[in-house]
């Protein structure tokens, strides 16, 4: 085990990068989903970012989670993302950072979990950033959820007496 300590906004950062490098599960390998496609193709244009996350030795297409959420239904709209990426290691505090073009909190969470197979400490890197839909597909939206359908039904039903 090779740890590195850093200190950013006064918060201790201990990791091991080569351990963090091979961290590979069937929770973090790439998704082939439409939302995960367009989020890889938009970070591996970010140079800034894939160079943060590799300094902690996070490959920016093995996200633990990636949550997307369409900020309108427009084909220009853009989508808001948090990507999770884990890190072997710990921290003495929740920090967050903010760069030109890319934001990053380091915490843990209790609603994301790693698989069985890391038994050291970790921490998450957590990607908070608006990108464009960039891929040469039609771009699908969120479809309404059930109740949103129940409620459009009631509001024609009412609108009709």
């Amino acid at each position: 085990m090779s740890l590195q300590t850093i200190e950013i906004n006064s918060a201790k950062i201990t990791f091991d990068k080569e351990k963090t490098k091979t961290y590979r599960t069937e929770y973090n390998k790439p998704c082939d989903c439409q939302d995960c496609r367009n989020y890889y193709k938009n970070i591996e244009n970010n140079v800034g970012l894939v160079n943060f996350l590799a300094d902690f030795g996070v490959d920016y297409s093995r996200a633990e989670e990636i949550m997307p959420v369409d900020l309108g239904n427009e084909k220009e709209s853009l989508i808001n993302y948090s990507a999770y990426y884990c890190v072997v290691g710990s921290i003495s505090k929740v920090i967050s950072i903010k760069k030109e073009d890319f934001s990053v909190s380091f915490g843990v969470s209790s609603n994301i979990n790693v698989g069985h197979e890391i038994t050291d400490d970790y921490f998450f890197i957590v990607v908070d950033i608006d990108l464009p839909y960039i891929l040469d597909e039609e771009r699908e939206f969120p479809q309404l959820s059930f109740i949103e359908k129940c409620i459009d039904k009631f509001k024609l039903v009412f609108k009709r007496n």
